[in-house]
């Protein structure tokens, strides 16, 4: 079954039934070879979204260029991707990059040279987030919540790359206990699962796969999903779990009204950024509209094969990938995000767990 996304398709597919392209010249890319730098190792989401598209995308550029994709590891990610933003802006280096990166350098992570400022995106895709409570915590439904005031211990491997389930956390007022040391959220879930931590957020995929057995056993419950927010800045239903809550929704349950204030604000730029662009590449934007044009008829095609659907079928968990209008409307929502809110997540990823951002 395809799940489809829930804020950009009927974007897209308008856009597509009226025509809107980009002229591409087939001249650009001919004999050429594009290298997208994937800045992780071998094997992990982001590697495997960025080898899907090297294997797919020069059959459908204008010009069929060899594509490859070459892992550049070292310091979380922050090597492979200062490579790139230090690359000529010809179209011919792209980026790989997981939502959690793309957030890194849309704060400015001290060290990371990356500025989203400086690049649009060729292709995305979604992916969400689920956080379970166990049963350990005493309460028996999520709108119980706020009953486990200073009991929640939250395990930390990088914050930045959990920032979507600290901020919902923020935004819900409970007062939790960092528990830091882990080595990914693979490690979380595992103690989660021994019952030494009562908080755990998995991406959906895993939490389907991982979690839900715990849920069903009675060890754990299903709180909230994360969730989209529409245009209109409403929560919307995470495709892979719609069933489950958003947290938004929880809040409203619990509150009689919805959220407000800044971690409220800051609750709807991380979900957005974070979960829109679970895998994407990047292209620098003063690169030749020519590139330009021809990297985005070639993602439309792309998508459009049969071939591709079928292997990225697996790959990307049922989601579908995020072309045309619908990468438009992302950078769109980088360029709106306002920057006190900005300035209220740097300041809680400093003050609490001492994160370190490049001078403004």
């Amino acid at each position: 079954m395809t799940i489809r996304f829930p804020r950009t398709c009927a974007v897209i597919a308008v856009a597509m039934a009226a025509g809107v392209a980009l002229p591409a010249s087939a001249d650009y890319y001919a004999g050429e070879t594009i290298r997208i730098v994937i800045p992780f190792s071998a094997g992990g989401g982001t590697d495997t979204f960025g080898r899907l598209i090297a294997a797919h995308l020069g059959n459908h550029i204008p010009g069929n260029p060899t594509v490859v994709a070459e892992n550049v590891t070292g310091a979380g990610g922050l090597l492979g991707s200062n490579e790139f933003a230090r690359s000529e802006r010809d179209g011919l280096t792209l980026l790989t990059a997981s939502g959690h990166l793309n957030l890194r350098a849309f704060l400015g992570l001290e060290g990371l040279e990356l500025d989203l400022n400086d690049l649009v995106p060729v292709v995305a895709a979604p992916m969400g987030h689920i956080t379970a409570v166990h049963s350990n915590s005493g309460i028996s439904d999520a709108t119980e919540l706020l009953n486990m005031q200073g009991r929640v211990t939250k395990g930390i491997t990088d914050p930045v790359g959990l920032i979507e389930s600290i901020v919902a956390l923020e935004m819900f007022g409970i007062d939790y206990r960092p528990v830091p040391g882990y080595g990914g959220r693979g490690d979380t879930r595992l103690a989660f699962e021994r019952g030494e931590l009562m908080v755990n957020t998995q991406s959906t995929p895993a939490f389907n796969a991982r979690v839900t057995p715990l849920v069903d056993e009675g060890t754990a419950i299903a709180a909230y999903a994360i969730g989209f927010i529409d245009a209109n800045g409403n929560p919307v239903r995470d495709p892979g779990a719609p069933d489950i809550i958003t947290a938004p929704e929880l809040y409203a349950e619990i509150h009689g009204t919805m959220p407000s204030g800044p971690a409220w604000e800051a609750y709807k730029v991380t979900a957005n950024l974070v979960q829109n662009t679970r895998g994407t590449i990047w292209v620098f934007q003063d690169a030749p509209e020519e590139a330009r044009a021809a990297l985005r008829a070639g993602v439309d095609a792309m998508v459009a094969d049969t071939e591709f659907q079928a292997a990225a079928l697996s790959i990307l968990e049922g989601y579908e990938v995020i072309s045309g209008a619908g990468l438009d409307q992302i950078k769109a929502e980088l360029d709106a995000a306002p920057e006190e809110i900005l300035d209220w997540l740097r300041n809680l990823m400093t003050e609490k767990f001492e994160v370190s951002f490049n001078p403004r």
